[in-house]
């Protein structure tokens, strides 16, 4: 990555009203360099620029912290982690979240596990298996104040996925396009409300939905977004 590059991705942090130190920035870009290298060999990710992985890699991970407040001993579960987005993003950018990456396919687990080791990150984990399954797992259910699932299902799909993680109180975040409001009217769920939706920039949203486990009326879509940049 050169220094023109550099300068994009912290300009892109500073817009979304972060602040990396240069230790931070540093290990994004030692991530993004692993996972250019990975990807030369595996296809971990479609975005084969410097450019796309800064602006829809990292940048885009990083608005799902405008979603909620972080506080000690938050617990967030990233589904389908894949190349690790948002998940490793999230953890440079607050190395004091702890999180649970879960990942099926065994190569992108191999370079999660890489990336963990490289940059010396604490208190994550990486586990390969399906959402189904590990959702009957005593150990996970209703254990995570955060779960957000990135490009893994459709909406009803990805909230079914996510659900059994969320505490009680706790928030799923999913990145959805323009059309999350016709799919958010088949989110039929008495114990789920969508709480905000956020514009993160042109067709793109944060849908924030909350477990409460006391909704007696059908949850459907309807909600203003609101608009950062």
């Amino acid at each position: 990555m050169d220094a023109t590059q550099r300068k994009h991705l912290t300009r892109g942090i500073a817009k979304l009203g972060l602040t990396f130190t240069e230790a931070q920035i540093d290990h994004v870009i030692t991530y993004l360099s692993e996972l250019k290298r990975w990807n030369q060999k595996t296809n971990l990710v479609g975005f084969r620029t410097d450019d796309a992985l800064v602006r829809h890699g990292i940048l885009e991970s990083l608005t799902v912290l405008k979603a909620f407040t972080v506080r000690p001993g938050l617990r967030l579960m990233d589904i389908g982690s894949g190349a690790g987005f948002p998940g490793i993003p999230l953890k440079i950018a607050v190395p004091d979240l702890r999180i649970t990456l879960v990942e099926s396919t065994r190569r992108k687990v191999s370079f999660l596990k890489q990336v963990c080791r490289l940059l010396q990150l604490r208190a994550l984990s990486v586990l390969q298996t399906r959402a189904e399954l590990l959702g009957q797992d005593p150990a996970h259910r209703e254990a995570y104040d955060i779960v957000t699932a990135r490009a893994v299902a459709r909406l009803p799909e990805a909230v079914t996925l996510c659900s059994p993680f969320v505490k009680r109180e706790g928030r799923i975040i999913l990145p959805v396009g323009s059309g999350w409001p016709r799919e958010a009217e088949t989110l039929r769920r008495p114990d789920l409300r969508i709480e905000k939706v956020l514009n993160t920039g042109g067709d793109r949203y944060l849908l924030i939905i909350a477990k409460t486990g006391d909704v007696s009326r059908e949850t459907k879509g309807g909600v203003a977004p609101e608009r950062f940049t």
